[in-house]
Formats: C-alpha cells, structure tokens, sequence
C-alpha cells in the first residue's frame, strides 16, 4: 500500500477490493443475502458489523455468526456496510463489488 506524503492517508485504491486479508469467498456463509457484501466463517460473533451497520447485519442464533442479511439500497448504506468491513477484527467480511 502507498501512502501519500502529503496527507498521510492510504490512496483510494488502497482501500478498496481488499484482495490481501479480505473474507474468503469460497467460506462466504450460505445465510447471507446475495449480492456483493458477505460475511465469511471466520465471524468470532464480536457484534463491531451489527453495531456498525444495524440495517445490514444480524446475528444468526443457529450458527453464532453474523450475516449480511440487506444489502446496501443508499449510498449512506454502503458507507456504512465499509465501515464495517474495514473495521472487522478478523476481516471476515468481504465485498464482491
């Protein structure tokens, strides 16, 4: 990742695609909502997406994990659903957009 001298923000491309450290597709959880945000089965059920972004993320009480279970519809939405991604501890949350 580069880094700009001036402002010492990491450049746009750094922030989005998430390939390195990003959730694993092929471990993407079958009860999220299709489209392009996912929660994968390293969830350790820390409740940071849920408080982050209530509207898109729940709890399944069966399997102990959070899932996406909305996609985005608004751009404060997907702000949100990034926010969370970003700040996911075990990055398990992934976005195929």
């Amino acid at each position: 990742m580069e880094l700009n001298d001036n402002t010492n923000e990491f450049h746009e491309e750094s922030n989005r695609g998430y390939d390195a450290g990003m959730a694993n597709k092929t471990e993407r959880l079958a009860e999220n909502a299709p489209g392009r945000y996912y929660v994968d089965g390293s969830c350790i059920d820390c409740d940071l997406c849920r408080s982050t972004a209530p509207a898109l993320f729940k709890r399944n009480d069966e399997t102990g994990y959070s899932i996406v279970y909305r996609q985005p519809a608004t751009p404060d939405e997907t702000a949100q659903a990034e926010e969370a991604l970003v700040g996911c501890p075990t990055e398990c949350i992934g976005n195929d957009g």
